[in-house]
């Protein structure tokens, strides 16, 4: 189910008040029109009536994509993913058989978008995205890389963004060949290891990449 309250925003800029509408839970079989509304920012983005200044909200609540069983928790605020992964971690809770996942940022949850949308998996993903961040700490520390990021361009094409203090500064093409040979030899192995695991990132990858061998 849906839940959303309005809150009284303080604009950034000008410092008037408005009212915006804020999601604790977004369930896109119930409202169709939210999932692209999260996907180009426009449920988070607060535009001041007043100067027409924006900014990004950025909060905590749960994305329910019901029709693909894919269920996001953002926990913005690094406060509650500890009391979240228990309850989702539970047997016979409402949400066996989905894709459950916890992100720790805004980020991170329009990346797992991108990467469901583009019917891959998150962990195998994420375990070449470890691999090329180590080829960058080696190779390319003069950079100052701080962030990897999958995405996909107007095209339908996919890639990796590399990003210093929020700016774009390079980018590669996603090997799909790399991507399923790495499926076919290790996914068995990634399920009986890792099957109930909700934080999928970068941490993650290094250990399972370790346990694997």
């Amino acid at each position: 189910m849906s839940q959303s309250a309005m809150q009284e925003i303080t604009c950034p800029k000008c410092g008037k008040k408005h009212s915006f509408q804020v999601w604790d839970s977004i369930n896109t079989l119930e409202f169709p029109e939210m999932k692209e509304k999260v996907r180009n920012d426009e449920a988070f983005r607060y535009r001041c009536p007043d100067c027409g200044a924006t900014a990004l909200l950025n909060y905590n609540f749960l994305y329910h994509q019901q029709e693909d069983k894919i269920l996001i928790f953002v926990d913005a605020d690094g406060s509650s993913y500890g009391d979240m992964e228990k309850i989702l971690k539970q047997r016979g809770n409402a949400f066996d058989g989905y894709r459950k996942r916890i992100v720790l940022s805004y980020n991170d949850f329009k990346e797992k978008l991108l990467i469901f949308d583009a019917g891959l998996d998150d962990r195998i993903v994420e375990i070449i995205k470890s691999s090329i961040w180590d080829n960058v700490e080696e190779r390319y520390k003069d950079k100052h890389i701080d962030e990897i990021y999958f995405a996909t361009n107007e095209d339908g094409e996919n890639g990796f963004l590399f990003r210093k203090e929020g700016h774009m500064v390079a980018s590669m093409e996603f090997d799909k060949a790399l991507y399923n040979a790495i499926k076919e030899a290790a996914l068995s192995r990634i399920d009986a290891i890792s099957r109930d695991d909700l934080i999928i990132d970068r941490n993650w990858a290094k250990t399972i990449v370790a346990r694997l061998g």
